[in-house]
């Protein structure tokens, strides 16, 4: 079952966020380095990866399975004690890019539901 979450940012900003599709994963691409987003959302990433270190602002391309290019700009790898994932905050994307995004994470959030009512017995 997919979750989708909600986190609060510094700014009193909410932003949601899903897990991508195992099957039809979300790619980011730094450094060289392709790296599996554990879940997604307009504002930033979460991502497992020994690459990355806290601190630092990183260029990167993202592929999204909803859209037809990849989206490319910068991140910040925020410190997250609570997790040992690295939490990524995207940087001044263009209006298009954060379009793009919430429309994957709706897409996303469809298919949790679409999800959910197919596996309640009726």
């Amino acid at each position: 079952m997919s979750t989708i979450t909600v986190t609060s940012r510094a700014s009193g900003r909410a932003s949601y966020s899903v897990p991508p599709d195992p099957d039809d994963p979300v790619i980011l691409q730094i450094d060289g380095h392709l790296i599996r987003v554990v879940e997604i959302g307009a504002t930033g990433l979460i991502a497992a990866s020994e690459h990355l270190k806290v601190g630092r602002r990183y260029p990167f391309s993202i592929d999204v399975p909803t859209a037809n290019m990849p989206i490319a700009g910068y991140i910040d790898v925020l410190p997250d004690s609570d997790s040992p994932k690295l939490v990524c905050q995207f940087v001044d994307l263009s209006a298009e890019d954060v379009d793009t995004l919430h429309h994957y994470v709706l897409v996303r959030q469809k298919q949790a539901i679409r999800g959910l009512r197919d596996s309640t017995p009726t």
